[in-house]
């Protein structure tokens, strides 16, 4: 049964008589395309007591008819209440978003919404500025830009969406536009201000109709939940209670990798077999492991090798905990193959090695790369893994890779998928790289080093039916890896003598320091007008350098630089790096990745974790001044700012496909110290709904928000213009899609993308309206630091930026 709370809905929808079944609430929440929608749809389904009580609806949807829209939800509605034998009362929230309430484009079916609805309103920001703007007031510019910037707020008389919530209790903002307190319609009433007499809320005065102009939402907002629960009680008609709910509630949550056990099938006989073994135990340093991968790949046309390049810099500490292994291996297994994916072109090209020196190159014409990587871990979903310690028991591992997908997917590719085609074709051929726009190696032969422990691993996935050979591979590695342990000294990993450049390798940004200045007061212009609350705007630097031997560089920038979540990827069939006629090709590129920022990581017990950062200082000249520097970023309300912003839009992205209730901060805003500078790094977590799989997570998350901005739609779509060209491989994520459906995926940042006559650096920083143009300029060039001054000592003669 559904209820209404209003005489004037129609008869046939009316209920004449009391129910005396289970009254629950359900909600109609219109999305104006915000980044934090879906933190209060969690909220809501966690206060109305069930997971599907809540219905998003994108305001175009319905072609932005609230009449159609509603008689929808209705019927949905109706369904869910005779399913499950309850009572259901409605209710509308209206989210926040990106504009101005008075344009179509911004708002769209919310202004009818407000007009037409017959049972109680919740506006959130834009929503709540949609109410003045429907009833004749007006909504301009505030005074002061407050994104992501906390307030204290104080209420007045209305005791029922504020009972039980303390005069003065703190609240995060994320607007620039506000209610003109000179003009606010005569059917509002003002229900709370802050101190100095923004209006934060309001009410109508004979409807059931509520705005605020906070983020009851955010992580760092007091009583959001509480709240939410008042709606509730309005909504149910009843005195409001107490709400036991709040952010704080959520503890450090286990997330532990599940163990394997002995076997993993969906089927009796299943159709693949995950073969692990200990091949060495007792030595898995950071220095042997760059052993092995020179002596075992370094010669490989096509390898990859994902490096925990800091463990020893963070041994004993929290950081310890992922970076505790690194994986490597090439294309040589008989099922392995490399994917690539062109966005232009919307096209899969599938390569298999052909002998020794050939390969043969499959095209699928409108084949996205996440259909073929979903399509494959279908295939491969019965497996079994089979893992025995040295006593024949069955053991725990403390990796989550089963075999399956090794390689990175560029900051276009998502994008193109969700947004059409043609969203950033006209400007493909301007990108500084030729690297595809995605590419994986499909891995049938990994090793696995558990620096904490000593122990490699060797991994081999096969078909059941064809075993012998993954054996005798597993009985070689470990042979060839006994052999270099033995003759392996700290002197046999010094460094390969490389090609000097006889010249300074010059790196020229895309666009000068002119143009990257007017960018960042053209964002703050669109901040101010309510378009966008944060945009990460980067710049390209390319170096006209024909670097040679990509693994040698690779090798010197761990060392200088190492990082959590660092990375070598390889692409060399023809041998063109190592050609002195070396061109760019499509199938020549190399990836040398020191990336500090976990972009997701899926476990197959489907919890996830993303730890975005924002918030960057160089490290001090000595102890004193290294403290002094890494308190003043852990105080700075511009960093902290930016990265509550980006910490809300991970919880949004995560809230689309994560089981409700999960979704939580267990670490918010710390401060994490690296080689060469310290960063403001927050932890979300989220366990994924079990409909959803790695593919559907993909899609809810990607391109990470570290490097977009909030809300993500609208501020793509500024950096698209802004930025000129597109940016590829940088800011996208590298990493492996495993067959059990985990993952784990960095942030592609302070990377170089190496073709046979070029190198490409990416760099930025968030833009917020506390943004001074000159140091953001000065961070973008301090995050590019580390690389340039790598790439001048591998080449021998220095390199640099030319800022002009």
């Amino acid at each position: 049964m559904v209820a209404f709370m209003d005489n004037e809905v129609p008869s046939t929808q009316r209920v004449s008589l009391p129910s005396k079944k289970p009254r629950h609430v359900a909600s109609l929440l219109i999305d104006n395309y915000d980044s934090y929608t879906y933190n209060i749809m969690q909220m809501l389904a966690q206060v109305n007591g069930f997971s599907s009580s809540v219905t998003v609806i994108k305001n175009d949807d319905f072609d932005g008819q609230f009449v159609s829209a509603w008689d929808h939800f209705v019927a949905q509605t109706a369904a869910m209440a005779a399913s499950e034998d309850v009572e259901l009362v409605l209710n509308v929230v209206i989210s926040p978003g990106p504009g101005h309430p008075a344009e179509v484009k911004d708002f769209g079916m919310c202004a009818d919404a407000i007009r037409n609805a017959t049972v109680p309103v919740l506006g959130v920001c834009l929503g709540h500025q949609g109410l003045a703007q429907v009833y004749g007031g007006q909504v301009v510019e505030a005074k002061e830009v407050m994104h992501g910037r906390t307030s204290r707020v104080f209420v007045g008389n209305d005791k029922s969406l504020f009972a039980h919530i303390p005069d003065g209790f703190e609240v995060v903002r994320y607007h620039s536009l506000v209610i003109d307190p000179e003009n606010v319609p005569a059917e509002l009433e003002v229900t709370a201000k802050t101190d100095d007499g923004v209006i934060m809320a309001v009410r109508h005065r004979s409807k059931l109709q509520f705005g605020v102009q906070f983020h009851p939402e955010a992580v760092c907002s007091e009583f959001g939940y509480q709240l939410f629960q008042n709606f509730r009680d309005v909504t149910l008609g009843q005195c409001a209670s107490k709400c036991e709910l709040h952010h704080s509630n959520h503890p450090e949550k286990n997330v532990k990798i599940q163990a394997p056990g002995h076997v993993q099938q969906s089927v009796k006989t299943p159709s693949y077999r995950v073969l692990i073994q200990r091949a060495l135990c007792g030595q898995a340093s950071l220095e042997f492991a760059e052993c092995v991968f020179s002596e075992l790949f370094g010669s490989s046309k096509r390898s990859f090798w994902l490096d925990s390049s800091n463990h020893d810099t963070v041994a004993g500490t929290d950081a310890a905990k992922q970076s505790r292994c690194s994986m490597m291996g090439d294309g040589s297994g008989p099922l392995s193959y490399c994917v690539e994916y062109d966005v232009a072109k919307v096209e899969l090209r599938v390569r298999r090695q052909v002998g020794a020196d050939d390969e043969k190159v499959e095209i699928f014409p409108g084949q996205n790369i996440l259909t073929h990587v979903r399509e494959v871990m279908q295939a491969h979903e019965s497996h079994e893994v089979v893992f025995n310690d040295d006593n024949g028991a069955y053991a725990e591992l403390p990796f989550a890779f089963r075999g399956g997908f090794v390689g990175y997917c560029g900051y276009e590719v998502l994008g193109s998928e969700q947004e059409g085609k043609n969203l950033f074709n006209d400007k493909i051929e301007a990108r500084s790289e030729r690297a595809p726009d995605a590419s994986f190696l499909f891995a049938d032969r990994t090793l696995v080093f558990d620096h904490r422990d000593g122990v490699i691993y060797s991994l081999s996935l096969s078909e059941s039916k064809i075993e012998r050979s993954s054996e005798e591979w597993h009985e070689s590695i470990k042979n060839q890896l006994k052999q270099l342990n033995e003759t392996f000294t700290q002197s046999s990993a010094s460094l390969s003598s490389s090609v000097k450049s006889e010249k300074e390798v010059i790196f020229r940004p895309s666009r000068s320091r002119a143009q990257y200045v007017a960018d960042i007061e053209g964002i703050q212009r669109l901040i101010c007008a309510g378009e966008t609350y944060e945009v990460c705007l980067t710049n390209h630097l390319r170096a006209e350098y024909a670097l040679r031997d990509p693994l040698a560089f690779y090798r010197m920038l761990r060392r200088r630089n190492p990082a959590p979540f660092a990375g070598f990827y390889l692409s060399n069939p023809k041998n063109r790096f190592q050609s002195l006629e070396g061109a760019a090709t499509e199938d020549t590129y190399s990836l040398c990745c020191s990336s500090p920022e976990r972009f997701l990581r899926l476990g197959a017990d489907g919890w996830m974790e993303s730890k975005p950062i924002k918030g960057t200082r160089p490290r001090g000249r000595d102890a004193t001044e290294d403290v002094a520097i890494a308190e003043e970023l852990a105080s700075c309300e511009k960093d902290r700012a930016e990265n509550m912003m980006i910490a809300d839009l991970v919880r949004n992205d995560f809230g689309v496909v994560a089981r409700v209730g999960s979704v939580h901060v267990p670490r918010l805003m710390g401060v994490e110290t690296y080689a060469t500078v310290h960063q403001l790094v927050t932890t979300v977590r989220a366990q994924r709904r079990q409909d959803a799989d790695v593919v559907d997570v993909l899609r809810a998350t990607f391109p990470g928000g570290s490097m977009t901005g909030a809300p993500k739609k609208r501020t793509m779509h500024i950096i698209r213009e802004l930025e000129r060209a597109p940016r590829g491989v940088y800011s996208g994520g590298l990493g492996f899609l495993s067959i059990d459906g985990s993952c784990d995926l960095n942030i592609i940042i302070r990377t170089a993308i190496v073709t046979p006559n070029s190198v490409t650096l990416g760099a930025g920083g968030a833009i917020v309206a506390l943004s001074d143009s000159d140091d953001e300029y000065d961070e973008m060039l301090l995050k590019a630091r580390a690389l340039v001054a790598t790439i001048g000592a591998y080449a021998g003669a220095g390199a640099r930026v030319v800022v002009d």
